[in-house]
């Protein structure tokens, strides 16, 4: 039997707004468009489990997210049953985004940067070892699925429902 321990390991609602606030200005990059909310329930069991690092550590951000699933297709495995077991904690952690004004949605459900003042770009490098990689994670992801398409077609190559 799979332990969920590592959906939360090192996390907590504050951790979780970052790892969101990352993911959402790797998605936008130098673009103006904005992900959609329910990727978040994605990106926050992928980033955090550590049962995925293997398959993260191997690829970059050039890779790309279904060049990512064809390599390490065990990724599907449990999934559902690890967005289920993290919703709670992705919900703490974007209504602790939405509440700081770190980040806030705008038009059909997206994600986008709030009205307070950003992190300092280094808040990154002083987190210890796992919490430092699951950031790195979820900007990887916010690369990979912004030239995806929609969440439908993330949530489709993934094979688990919002």
């Amino acid at each position: 039997m799979r332990t969920t321990y590592d959906l939360f390991a090192e996390t907590n609602p504050a951790f979780v707004s970052f790892l969101l606030y990352r993911f959402v200005k790797s998605y936008s990059g130098d673009s103006d468009e904005a992900p959609h909310i329910s990727l978040a329930y994605l990106v926050v069991p992928l980033a955090v489990s550590q049962r995925l690092e293997a398959s993260f550590s191997s690829t970059n951000s050039a890779t790309g997210f279904l060049s990512w699933l064809n390599r390490f297709p065990e990724v599907r495995i449990g999934l559902q049953q690890d967005i289920e077991v993290a919703r709670n904690t992705t919900d703490q952690g974007i209504r602790a985004a939405l509440f700081s004004q770190l980040l806030e949605l705008g038009n059909n459900g997206t994600m986008q940067f709030g009205g307070a003042k950003k992190p300092p770009e280094n808040t990154k490098s002083k987190l210890s070892n796992m919490p430092k990689q699951a950031v790195s994670r979820a900007e990887r992801l916010g690369t990979w699925m912004s030239g995806i398409g929609g969440p439908a077609t993330i949530f489709s190559a993934l094979e688990v429902r919002p």
